[in-house]
């Protein structure tokens, strides 16, 4: 199969098949805040993409929406490779959030790990440097989407959001949030790149949840491990944790600090997450 390589993301390397598929090679980078971290985890790469054909072929045989996905039954691809269709992506991020965590809690406050009465909509920016989160006329106007279109994708999104929980409720998990994207094939919507694994969607532990205990199964792992790592101002000599410090940078619009490696015992920690969080998922044997 000759392929032509294209560009590398933060996690994954793309390749061009032909004029209509694409090769996507899930790597062993990490990155958090939009920042990839100069550390790797050993499994990483092929935990997300055979998470990634669990689901999608999950949504495909419940027929709830086309996907760009290619399945293996169709190819012959490794374990940590995946063959897709080329659409016309649309640049925007879809986040539904389940219980109050994450960066929703940072902004609004509340009761953390408290459940919504209804699901929550978040639209954030795809293609800008930083995740940027948008009002949906904005998200219209980027997208130039119709709001048909937008309430579709949202329609499709708690369907798929159904099969995780109801997947998750069987493995002893909570699904908390998630990101979804979607691109434009020949018309139609389909749902593209990837979703469901520890790097787009957040899970607890259900028994400890229900002690009052939020165990993290997935990147937000390491997003904390950040948040309690100190940095100190070189110029102000004030004690900041390294994330807090970055976003202080960021507002300010002032060089940003380089996100240090993850230490030795962390990268085992992440990789044993991974690993296991593939078997919680999918209940089989990683």
């Amino acid at each position: 199969m000759s392929e032509k390589f294209l560009k590398s993301g933060k996690v994954k390397d793309i390749y061009e098949i032909n004029d209509n598929l694409l090769k996507f090679k899930f790597s062993n980078r990490i990155s958090v805040f939009d920042q990839i971290i100069p550390s790797e985890i050993t499994v990483k790469g092929e935990v997300l993409c055979r998470i990634a054909k669990f689901w999608f072929d999950r949504i495909e045989k419940k027929g709830i929406c086309k996907t760009q996905y290619v399945s293996d039954g169709k190819s012959k691809t490794k374990s940590d490779e995946m063959l897709v269709k080329k659409t016309e992506v649309i640049p925007l991020e879809f986040i539904v959030r389940h219980y109050n965590a994450g960066s929703y809690y940072k902004r609004h406050k509340g009761t953390y790990g408290e459940k919504f009465s209804d699901p929550l909509f978040e639209i954030t920016t795809k293609f800008e440097k930083y995740d940027r989160l948008l009002t949906e006329e904005e998200a219209l106007e980027i997208s130039k989407l119709k709001k048909i279109d937008l309430e579709n994708i949202k329609e499709i999104i708690l369907k798929i959001d159904d099969v995780i929980k109801n997947q998750a409720g069987k493995r002893n998990l909570i699904h908390v949030d998630g990101k979804k994207e979607f691109g434009i094939l020949d018309g139609e919507i389909l749902l593209i790149d990837t979703f469901g694994t520890p790097d787009e969607d957040r899970f607890w532990d259900a028994e400890e949840y229900k002690k009052g205990n939020f165990v993290e199964l997935s990147k937000e792992f390491v997003r904390q491990y950040y948040e309690n790592l100190f940095y100190v101002c070189p110029k102000c000599g004030e004690k900041f944790s390294y994330r807090d410090f970055l976003y202080v940078q960021r507002e300010k619009k002032l060089s940003e600090p380089l996100i240090p490696p993850l230490s030795d015992e962390m990268i085992r920690k992440v990789g044993e997450l991974y690993g296991g969080m593939y078997e919680r998922i999918t209940g089989k044997k990683f």
